[in-house]
């Protein structure tokens, strides 16, 4: 049979469709193109934001168009349970049940089911992590790897506790133990994904963290880098940065959950944090790692947000100096705390406010890479396109290589030369 997936959202949510491809080809599945005609079709759904939610019933109902049984997972799943006006699906798992897919709709087409089946359980209750297979080929140079699911922090905007339950740990063990095969077949370098990485071990019974996942796999032969991917700054204690400093493995680039540099915005988005702590987790790092990039999500309209408010995040978005700024605006979830709050911003004020964050952060990413050129830097290369070699530095600069050879997969020092819009162009 033919199957195809649709991933929409985080960088968890691809490597747990990485997972169920997985799945699907040890049992003899075909895997083809979304955009093909397959027996079944799955959309592991995003339901981050409104437009996440959109764009999944979207995806939805384009696959429905097509013929074959459609495969709701994800997100989206534990947000509808009991949505008797659903569409355009015939089975949907939650994200406690991803992983005995393969059985879930084996089972619905065996029984030959008409009805919607439903196989979402109570993410609330879960207590460990769940997890049976792992990733042993790598479809990239660069692949992420999972080492925790869930969120305790309960921010006022945030669905995601609600969606993906409390933090549950994978053991160190299995972490190790899928990096090294992942390396075995070709990997160079591996992102640290999951909800909330700055909480892992905190549900272990063994007093481990975050940084000894990152000095337990720094050792591993044949590994080139570790990139972290998005992390809460209470975790960037100057303890864990020095120690941190002392993996050579572990790239320059930190990923840090602000959302806000204003501290009455912090403080009504439930952060437990300062803009002051910001400032001073960069300052650290600074001092330990030589010209770290900075990349950060920022929320816009917050509830309340008033033009000082938000002007405060723009002038700590200049102190940084971030590499890369993701915006959004703010978008009200159901069983949030902030949906309910006074003084909703009007969306053409965040929209405005939006445009003019990411002009702001457009300006600070070319003097970044402007400070980067002439210099000598490391390069992974990931892919080769038209005469070029593509791949980034360790600080998270997209690189281009004019070759003939293939060395994707190998590490390259190159001159970084000339920007050129999204890439910047290298001398070997």
């Amino acid at each position: 049979m033919k199957i195809a997936f649709y991933t929409l959202g985080c960088k968890v949510n691809q490597y747990e469709t990485d997972l169920m491809i997985k799945k699907f080809k040890d049992r003899g599945y075909t895997i083809c193109d979304f955009e093909n005609i397959a027996d079944i079709y799955v959309i592991n759904s995003c339901s981050v934001t409104n437009l996440s939610t959109r764009k999944s019933r979207q995806y939805l109902s384009r696959a429905k168009a097509k013929g074959g049984i459609v495969v709701l997972a994800g997100c989206y799943s534990q947000e509808v349970l009991g949505d008797k006006q659903l569409k355009n699906v015939d089975i949907v798992i939650g994200n406690q049940e991803k992983d005995d897919i393969v059985e879930i709709v084996e089972r619905y087409v065996n029984e030959k089911n008409k009805k919607v089946t439903y196989k979402v359980s109570d993410i609330s209750k879960a207590k460990r992590y769940i997890q049976t297979g792992m990733l042993t080929q790598g479809l990239q140079v660069r692949e992420s790897v999972k080492i925790e699911d869930g969120c305790n922090n309960f921010c006022t905007y945030c669905i995601i506790p609600y969606v993906r339950g409390r933090v549950r740990s994978r053991s160190l063990e299995k972490i190790e133990e899928e990096v090294k095969e992942l390396v075995k077949s070709g990997v160079g370098e591996v992102v640290l994904v999951g909800i909330e990485i700055a909480s892992y071990g905190k549900d272990l019974e063994q007093d481990i963290s975050l940084i000894d996942v990152i000095e337990k796999i720094n050792k591993i032969k044949g590994l080139k880098r570790i990139r972290l991917g998005s992390i809460e700054p209470r975790v960037l204690t100057k303890e864990n940065i020095i120690r941190m400093s002392r993996c050579e493995k572990l790239c320059p680039h930190f990923h840090i959950s602000v959302q806000s540099l204003d501290n009455n915005v912090l403080k009504r988005m439930n952060r437990k944090y300062t803009r002051e702590d910001i400032f001073e987790v960069v300052d650290n790092i600074r001092k330990y790692f030589k010209n770290p990039a900075f990349t950060c999500d920022i929320i816009v309209g917050f509830p309340g947000e008033s033009d000082e408010e938000f002007e405060n995040t723009i002038d700590g978005v200049k102190k940084v100096a971030f590499y890369e700024v993701h915006a959004f605006k703010y978008s009200k979830r159901k069983w949030t705390v902030a949906a309910k709050m006074k003084d909703q911003v009007d969306g053409n004020v965040a929209q405005k406010r939006s445009e003019i964050l990411i002009s702001t952060a457009e300006g600070l990413k070319n003097s970044y890479i402007s400070s980067e050129l002439g210099n000598r830097k490391k390069v992974l290369i990931e892919s080769k396109k038209y005469g070029y070699l593509y791949g980034y530095t360790p600080n998270y600069i997209m690189v281009r290589v004019k070759s003939d050879e293939d060395l994707i997969g190998k590490e390259i020092e190159v001159t970084l030369n000339k920007i050129q819009k999204d890439v910047v162009d290298a001398i070997k």
